[in-house]
């Protein structure tokens, strides 16, 4: 070894004692660490100045923990001269008793050491390799410090950070014109359409759900706008370049990222796409096989067209369960605990919101299986009589005589009795009561209540009317006659006719119609003369229901 090396190595070693003792001496007592936290003493601390990482300090130097001797180096870099050029910075190698490492200063001045411990042995790091990089790292910002007091680089940032934040705010308000115009032309092509699903107009929830969607895009717009301006603007400064550059470097893993990801995902994408093709033309032929047995084309012995439509839904609903089983392990994310938590969550939520719906779903199903209601027949449930326009899964509708379309939950529906009208043998049946006196014969009785079901249109000679005696009460005697009818649907106007033959026959033969109960016997009979029964406003070419033709109209009005 010649002189001057040996002169330059024991000029390191000196410097390295002096490095560690100024160290301790300079640091702050360090406060006891908890007991229960002894591993905070000695946690690893990155030394940096001006917003750059420059070395890794590991293990301490005697009491003093790796971030004070972090602290203390950044002071001393800190404190250098401002003519101290990248070129002043050095690292010699030096060893001292028990310390081996290298010592790094600034023309002659010493800065901080860097020790055995704190190389990082996981990466094949040596000595060299870091002096290395810590030098190049402090020279580096001793550059950005010298670049940052130039007043040529403070005005060329300056003003490209304005310019920057102008075309920000440009693109801010092109984004908010652009969502504006968006919602407008929204409005006016969709504003008289219905979306109609389960019986509801969903469109109030769909057009609310567009409206949403374009103000998040331009929110979305807006947010990465703003990210890339505030990259731009902290690059144009030497001291925040290292922000700028994380943004920009987070950014791009960022996309990358997700291009990777999304080109990952395209094989399972494609999977589930076809999985999702082949389940839709399976449930596309089961469709038009169920809808031929349901018309009657295609004629199955166990499959009724009544209960066809109800299959049909229930085997797409398996179909797709299944499809959707299958193509589960193909989605993209499907393996990731995120995407299992999210799908325990929504069952759990599914389980818990849909009991009322199962029961209707199940209460559907009886419903239609047992064939007890077809759509167009007349039935009577509660205190609701009408014709049965639609028979599904989670309600039945019926149209009742005025019109009035009423919805019962077949819940409610398998809970209660049901009378069809529609299904008696000989058609279907009217009845209507009259109370009579007891001083009237009840032989007739019979005969005038016949002879007012004969007159009446639309009832059937075969099976004949006939009348039954209800009731013997306190003050008269309670008839009802019954008809059989050619059709249900005319039930409701047949039954008002019925009502006013029988009034027509009995005033016609002067036997007076009582209530359940009265006080005294009349001196003479209620009843209306023939001769008045056309008073005004009546007319005989109207009102004579004898020669009044009942039209077949199925919810003509009672």
């Amino acid at each position: 070894m010649s002189a001057r090396g040996g002169i330059l190595h024991a000029a390191a070693a000196t410097a390295l004692l002096v490095v560690a003792a100024a160290t301790s001496g300079h640091a702050k007592p360090a406060p006891a660490a908890p007991p229960t936290a002894p591993e905070r003493a000695t946690a690893p601390a990155t030394l940096r100045v001006w917003n750059r990482p420059v070395a890794e300090f590991r293990v301490p130097v005697g009491q003093v923990r790796p971030a004070d001797r972090a602290a203390n180096a950044a002071r001393r870099v800190e404190a250098l001269p401002e003519d101290v050029s990248p070129e002043d910075i050095r690292a010699e190698e030096a060893t001292v008793g028990d310390l081996h490492g290298a010592v790094v200063s600034a023309r002659g001045q010493m800065l901080f050491a860097i020790l055995d411990g704190d190389l990082d042995l996981t990466t094949g790091e040596t000595l060299a390799s870091a002096s290395a990089r810590t030098v190049a790292q402090l020279q580096s910002v001793l550059r950005a410090r010298a670049e940052q007091r130039r007043l040529p680089v403070l005005v060329r940032g300056i003003a490209l950070s304005v310019g920057a934040t102008l075309l920000l705010g440009l693109a801010l308000w092109a984004t908010r014109r652009a969502a504006d115009r968006a919602l407008v032309r929204l409005t006016r092509a969709t504003h008289p359409r219905t979306v109609s699903r389960l019986g509801r107009d969903l469109w109030v929830f769909v057009d609310t759900l567009e409206r949403a969607l374009v103000h998040a895009t331009a929110w979305a717009l807006g947010i990465v706008v703003t990210y890339l301006w505030l990259t731009f603007v902290l690059r144009r400064f030497p001291y925040t370049r290292p922000w700028g550059d994380r943004l920009g470097g987070y950014l791009v893993d960022l996309l990358a990222g997700l291009a990777t990801g999304a080109l990952g995902a395209l094989p399972g994408l494609f999977a589930v796409v076809l999985i999702f093709l082949l389940t839709r033309f399976v449930v596309r032929m089961v469709g038009v096989f169920f809808r031929a047995v349901e018309d009657g084309t295609i004629t199955v012995g166990l499959l009724k067209p009544d209960t066809a439509g109800a299959t049909r839904r229930i085997t797409a609903v398996v179909i797709w369960i299944f499809a959707l089983t299958v193509a589960y392990e193909y989605i993209p994310g499907s393996e990731s605990d995120s995407f299992k938590a999210i799908g325990i969550f929504t069952g759990l939520m599914v389980s818990l919101g849909s009991a009322g719906l199962v029961n209707h779903v199940m209460s559907g199903l009886l419903v239609v299986y047992s064939r007890a209601l077809r759509p167009g027949e007349l039935i009577h449930t509660g205190d609701i009589t009408g014709f049965v326009s639609e028979v599904g899964l989670l309600s039945t509708k019926l149209v009742t005589a005025k019109r009035e379309e009423i919805t019962i939950p077949n819940a409610v529906l398998a809970g209660t009795t049901v009378t069809n009208y529609s299904r008696l043998e000989g058609g279907a049946l009217v009845a209507a009561t009259a109370t009579i006196g007891y001083d009237q014969p009840w032989r007739q009785v019979h005969a005038l209540l016949l002879l007012a079901a004969e007159r009446t249109p639309h009832v059937r000679k075969e099976p004949r009317p006939y009348v039954v005696q209800r009731a013997l009460s306190d003050f008269a005697v309670q008839y009802e006659v019954r008809a059989h009818i050619e059709t249900p649907e005319l039930r409701f106007r047949v039954l008002s006719e019925l009502h006013a033959q029988i009034q027509d026959a009995f005033n016609e033969f002067g036997v007076q119609i009582m209530v359940p109960a009265f006080e005294a016997q009349p001196e003479r009979a209620v009843v209306v003369p023939k001769s008045k029964w056309f008073t005004a406003p009546a007319r005989s070419n109207d009102v004579d229901v004898r020669s009044h033709d009942v039209p077949k109209d199925s919810a003509s009005t009672s």
